[in-house]
């Protein structure tokens, strides 16, 4: 059982799990109001087999971590970069790792702390909230699949939620439609074990976070850049990695074939292979 520890930063208390020595690897989690360190850690970990030091983290907010407001992009950005420097000094250089949300705040990590990286790994994410207009549409074709999920449910995602109890019982039933290799049972476990906020999820909703828009500043950013993404995943499709390596000048794209969501968790050996191979071939 690995040991959950804290770190205060900028008037927060966070929760982290940390394994092995050599560079710092910070892994960012996605779901605004709900996501947490776990899932993230369980695959990322492997990587202290091969040399490097992983911190997975709950922004404030989320998970175990304190609920100390402001919860806005540029708050949970800012300690990102204090989580960094705990662990390395200001000097000391760090590899991210941000999936979904995690991978909006990673970008805008890189952008306001460009000279900190090494490398940028980017899951299942998008370069601006466009994406959301997409997944809309993949919802729609995906509807009679999935009959305990309406739009108006994902619009509450990517809006507002009046209650936690409401916001479980909306992911709860939008969950099938993260993983191609869906299990109830353990959706159902991880559902009774999630902390939901929606508070934190109505606040990183807002209108002045909603409508993020990196596009334009990712054509300047020198950091050598990994984007994995599922073949099938529906909240973040492909086509929103290929925008995002389209703009990055030194970056790559790996599309996995039979994977949703969450690609490092269905396919974590083929995900982890290529994060080593990208960051010890540059």
């Amino acid at each position: 059982m690995m040991t959950e520890q804290f770190v205060k930063v900028n008037g927060a208390r966070l929760a982290y799990f940390t394994k092995g020595e050599g560079p710092l690897v910070i892994t960012l989690h996605g779901g605004r109001g709900f996501g947490s360190k776990s899932g993230d850690f369980e695959v990322y970990s492997k990587l202290a087999d091969y040399g490097y030091k992983v911190v997975s983290f709950d922004f404030r907010g989320h998970g175990h971590s304190s609920f100390t407001p402001p919860f806005t992009f540029a708050q949970i950005v800012d300690d990102i970069e204090a989580v960094r420097e705990h662990f390395v000094g200001k000097e000391g250089k760090v590899i991210v790792i941000g999936g979904s949300f995690g991978g909006f705040l990673a970008q805008q990590y890189a952008i306001t702390y460009p000279s900190t990286l090494s490398y940028l790994v980017l899951r299942g994410t998008a370069a601006s909230h466009h994406h959301e207009s997409e997944a809309f549409e993949v919802l729609r074709e995906r509807l009679p699949q999935h009959p305990c999920v309406s739009l108006d449910m994902l619009k509450k995602v990517f809006g507002r939620f009046e209650s936690d109890l409401e916001m479980q019982l909306v992911m709860f039933a939008l969950g099938p439609l993260y993983s191609e290799s869906y299990n109830p049972d353990v959706g159902l476990t991880a559902c009774l074990n999630t902390v939901y906020r929606a508070q934190s999820h109505n606040d990183l909703y807002a209108e002045s976070e909603k409508y993020f828009d990196y596009r334009d500043k990712l054509l300047l950013l020198q950091t050598p850049t990994l984007v994995i993404v599922g073949e099938k995943d529906w909240i973040c499709p492909p086509s929103q990695s290929k925008i995002i390596c389209s703009l990055i000048p030194n970056s790559k794209l790996v599309v996995v074939p039979n994977a949703n969501h969450s690609v490092h968790r269905e396919k974590p050996q083929q995900v982890i292979a290529e994060i080593l191979s990208f960051i010890s071939s540059k």
